[in-house]
């Protein structure tokens, strides 16, 4: 009889999504759970004990570097494979960087499951060595770690979250925690004594949390480095006559929350998880994780939920489960193991949801995993921007010091990091903080005369209050003195803004009446010196950033201020707009002002799209919802001598706007990636960069300013009859193929050859065909095209088109109609062999989607992806590369400008051949891939790919060389398939 058996529902839903993924991610063979009588211990009856009786997990051994690396039953990875293991395992033992591209897997071993079992076998034994120097280790031994306890919870960024997990599960090197042990058990009754165990109220709590801030504000103003992730510490930790070592925690970073799932599921192959050996949770937004019905019918389910679990708010349920009992992660993870019946299910987002919904008490799981599971997690999963995004880290609460980071699919990380510290910000977002701002601090002053005619008209009667009305108006004074300091820096903002739209207004007109200035980062200094805003740049006590700083934090609620504080500060804390809005002013000058980061910015203003007008009324209706019934005060009614506010009953008429009718835009952009890379892996173990197509590696080594100290790049072990790989030069009617913006856009003779090449290549591979183009634009011009000539309709006949949809929203849809023909073609017509998938370089359906097998028998490119070279963007990281090649050590901006285009096109490349059964086609339409001494760039593709290129002499002996590839393998497809046919015939013979 198993204790706490699972719900139905819930073990319903696990033996589905074993089904469904097809993986089993509890061992129920090596995990049992069995129950005992307390009372005969004296204990209560609800007591019991929960015992992990661990046998051996069925799993293959390989002893690699000395390491004894953990695999899935039966797997024996290609040299390939091994050597990326290897690499990994010199990376980590070494705490090097390293940049690791392997082209496909196997059935059974790919990248992921590569990456992981590396690194937990890694992780494994250095756990055990860890362990070990803390015995050894003489100031362990002797207790002094209470002090040190304090220091890592005093290290906390003022704009994290502190909690009293910290207090328990301490991650620095000298907290002794409690590894799980293949021999060990823990029961019931050990966890309840520790649910027990130095129980905090939360007036106590407060006391300590309200502590621990003014310390972090006392260190900030005293000059300590602001708004950075590299936390307050005491000499980096470590106390005089340590010698132990410091916790090592694996940051697996994917690009998308979706991503997450597909790197769980090869997670939950290895027995480290499986076995307990290695504790693993999942950051992921609210949208996601939220199980609350009236938050989850919310529009912005972040907004929503913050604001019901505010000081004002309605509360959560879900959340409030979670005080007291709940905030350890030993006892979250009980509570799993509980509710699953299986002590170390390796969950994923979609399960930890559905778990905590069933679990008593239901528990919130975004608070779970990143509030209290992350406190003894050894290996977390999250999205990049929770590791790149200085703002979504330090939010987060993270620390990346002395921790190992994979980034897989880490082809554009590059991008991701320029547009992490790059900003945006609206005219219409500025205008409309300044009114919340005016607005609240009149409703101040109106409130503060009050006070004051009540203080001069009760005189002698304030003993009798206790003082209450004295501290109501030392608050209301303090409040005033920050939303002072937050207007006086936004009237600064807004006069510089319109000084800058300027030369915007000046300039001459582009397409679709649209203006546009750009700013070098000379110029921009200069602006920002011309109207005082370069004070931001100064840190320390008394300068103006720790000013605003100090403000910022007060009013947005952040600073855990007293209760009688927080409670007067609900009626007048600004609004998320205003709040959103100088919180990335600040984030913006801490990266501007840092180093010599400003001379990577530019500032691009653009002035467009007809809009919605700040007129008087359309302000007063945006910010209605700020108050219900005071005016919003004119920008010019603060005497700012006086320091009083004058009577006035405008809406923000002091401001006009910059070009009354349109939109305006200021775009802060980060011309060098390294700035948020180096910011945010500085103190980091090691960094392991990994994809499928990192090919051309040369970016990664200059513009991220890190050194890779090993690089790999694996070879492809798909059997080389399995591939068919060609550029095709030329056209049916001989027209050369090159795709550039001026012959596409002469006439309709290109158009017309890869109309004719499309229709022929559909009538020869079955089941999928992806087709990538470089632009939308491009795409739809060769689609009209055939459509008009009726092309269209022959290919019709045999594929069902499908166009990738500009809105990601609409992708899911498309796919399934994709695999439906594929699966299912005779329901699409009777002569329908498959699909054609119509694509962009760049888009959904080049990165992140599987097309396995049937999915994907041929990959069609057309042209090469050069990125926009009319784009504002893509021109100034031109000129900054030229402008900074020789003094920095970086390329070209031409040299940088190629790359971005063939990793591109070798990611589009790498959607076909997935595992070493697969099969398929690469077909290159444009000559100047050619492998010749005229085109020195075409060895910018991947290198299996130009291994696996087939000469050809001309178009038909194209089309007779694929059509003889396909039929060899559809015939040794079919004779695969009779064989099994036999064999599970053989089988069932048997029984």
């Amino acid at each position: 009889m198993c204790a706490n058996p699972a719900e139905p529902s819930i073990q319903k839903y696990l033996n589905n999504r074993k089904r469904r993924t097809g993986i089993d991610r509890r061992d129920t063979s090596s995990q049992k759970y069995m129950t005992s009588s307390a009372a005969g211990e004296g204990l209560s009856s609800k007591r019991l004990s929960i015992k992990t009786n661990y046998q051996s997990f069925n799993y293959t051994d390989l002893l690699i570097c000395g390491y004894m690396i953990k695999l899935p039953p039966n797997i024996q990875p290609y040299v390939t494979q091994r050597t990326m293991i290897a690499k990994i395992l010199t990376t980590l033992k070494n705490k090097l960087n390293a940049l690791i591209e392997s082209p496909t897997g196997s059935d059974s071993l790919g990248k992921t499951l590569g990456l992981l079992s590396a690194t937990c076998a890694w992780l494994e034994r250095y756990k055990k060595e860890r362990m070990q120097s803390r015995d050894e280790c003489k100031a362990c031994q002797n207790g002094r770690n209470g002090e040190h306890t304090m220091n890592r919870i005093l290290d906390q960024d003022i704009f994290g979250e502190l909690n009293d997990t910290n207090l328990n599960d301490s991650s620095s090197k000298c907290m002794n925690t409690t590894s799980t042990d293949a021999e060990s058990f823990t029961t019931l009754e050990d966890e309840f004594e520790n649910d027990f165990y130095a129980v905090k109220s939360s007036s106590s709590m407060l006391n300590k949390v309200s502590y621990l801030f003014m310390n972090l504000i006392a260190k900030v103003l005293e000059g300590v480095a602001l708004l950075d992730d590299s936390k307050i510490s005491k000499k980096d930790m470590e106390e005089e006559g340590h010698t132990c070592f410091p916790r090592v925690t694996i940051y697996y970073g994917t690009r998308t929350h979706k991503q997450i799932s597909q790197v769980i599921k090869e997670f939950s192959r290895l027995p480290y998880g499986q076995e307990g050996v290695i504790k693993h949770t999942i950051l992921a937004s609210r949208e996601h994780m939220c199980i609350n019905p009236a938050v989850r019918v919310s529009d912005d389910i972040n907004s929503k939920c913050k604001e019901c679990i505010s000081s004002d708010g309605i509360g959560c349920s879900y959340k409030n489960s979670m005080r007291v009992k709940y905030e350890r992660p030993n006892a979250v993870r009980r509570l799993l193991a509980q509710t699953t019946g299986m002590m170390n299910y390796v969950w994923d987002v979609e399960d930890l949801v559905e778990i905590l919904k069933s679990s008593k008490p239901s528990l919130c799981p975004y608070f779970s995993t990143a509030r209290v599971l992350i406190d003894d997690a050894d290996i977390i999963f999250c999205p990049f921007s929770y590791l790149i995004d200085p703002i979504i880290r330090v939010n987060s609460g993270l620390s990346l010091k002395n921790t190992i980071v994979i980034l897989d699919e880490a082809h554009n990380v590059e991008d991701v990091c320029r547009e992490a510290v790059s900003f945006t910000f609206m005219e219409r977002e500025l205008v409309d903080s300044a009114a919340d701002l005016y607005q609240k601090a009149n409703e101040l002053e109106k409130e503060l005369a009050k006070v004051d005619a009540k203080i001069v008209a009760e005189e002698g009667l304030i003993e009798i209050e206790d003082g209450r009305t004295g501290r109501y108006k030392e608050c209301l004074e303090m409040m005033k003195g920050h939303f002072k300091t937050i207007i006086n820096f936004l009237n600064k903002i807004l006069d510089w803004f319109v000084n800058v739209s300027s030369n915007a207004l000046q300039s001459a007109p582009m397409k679709n009446d649209r203006l546009t200035y750009t700013y070098n980062w000379e110029k921009l200094f200069t602006t920002f010196a011309s109207n005082d805003l370069n004070i931001f740049g100064k840190t320390g006590k008394g300068t103006a950033y720790s000013g605003l700083l100090e403000a910022f934090v007060s009013l947005s609620g952040a600073a855990n201020e007293n209760d009688e504080f927080q409670f007067h500060l609900k009626y007048y804390k600004p609004c998320t707009v205003t709040v959103v809005c100088v919180e990335k002013f600040l984030y913006f000058f801490k990266s501007y002002f840092r180093d010599d980061n400003h001379t990577a910015y530019k500032l691009l203003v653009c002035i467009d799209k007809p809009f919605v007008s700040h007129s008087r009324s359309d302000i007063f209706d945006v910010t209605k919802n700020f108050s219900n019934n005071t005016d919003i005060l004119d920008m010019n009614s603060y005497d700012k001598e006086k320091e009083i506010w004058l009577d006035s009953k405008t809406r923000l008429k002091g401001y006009r706007e910059v070009k009354y009718g349109y939109r305006v835009t200021i775009n802060f952009w980060c011309m060098r990636p390294s700035v948020a890379y180096i910011n945010a892996f500085k103190g980091c173990r090691s960094v392991i960069l990994a994809s499928g197509t990192l090919s051309p590696m040369d970016t990664f080594r200059t513009e991220l300013g890190t050194p890779f100290q090993q690089e790999m790049v694996g070879n492809q072990i798909i059997p080389n009859e399995q591939i068919f790989a060609a550029v095709i030069p030329s056209g049916p009617s001989g027209e050369k193929l090159c795709g550039t913006y001026r012959i596409i856009n002469r006439d309709d003779r290109f158009i017309r050859e890869i109309s004719l090449i499309l229709s022929h290549i559909c009538k020869i591979i079955p089941k999928g065909v992806l087709c990538f183009f470089s632009s939308y634009r491009v795409l739809d011009r060769i689609y009209e095209y055939m459509e008009i000539t009726g092309i269209l309709r022959q290919i019709q006949n045999i594929k069902l088109v499908l166009k990738e949809p500009r809105r990601s929203s609409l992708m899911n849809d498309v796919m399934m109609q994709y695999e439906n023909a594929i699966v299912n073609p005779l329901d699409f017509g009777s002569q329908c062999t498959g699909t054609l998938m119509m694509a962009v370089f760049r888009g959904k359906v080049s990165e992140g989607i599987d097309f396995a097998d049937d999915k994907a028998r041929c990959v069609v490119t057309v042209g090469i992806p050069f990125p926009n070279f009319m784009d504002e963007q893509v021109i100034e990281k031109k000129k900054y590369n030229d402008d900074y090649c020789t003094k920095l050590q970086i390329l070209s901006g031409d040299e940088w400008y190629t790359i971005q285009a063939y990793r591109a096109l070798n990611q589009a490349l790498g959607r076909c051949l997935r595992h070493r059964s697969d099969w398929g086609s690469i077909l290159m339409l444009d000559e100047r891939l050619l492998q010749t001494q005229r085109n020195p760039n075409a060895t910018k593709i991947s290198r299996w790919i130009r291994e696996q290129l087939r000469p050809l002499t001309n178009y038909e002996h194209f089309l007779s060389e694929l059509t003889s590839f396909v039929n060899k393998m559809e015939i040794k497809n079919s004779q695969l398939s009779n064989d099994n046919d036999c064999g599970a015939m053989s089988v069932t013979d048997e029984k």
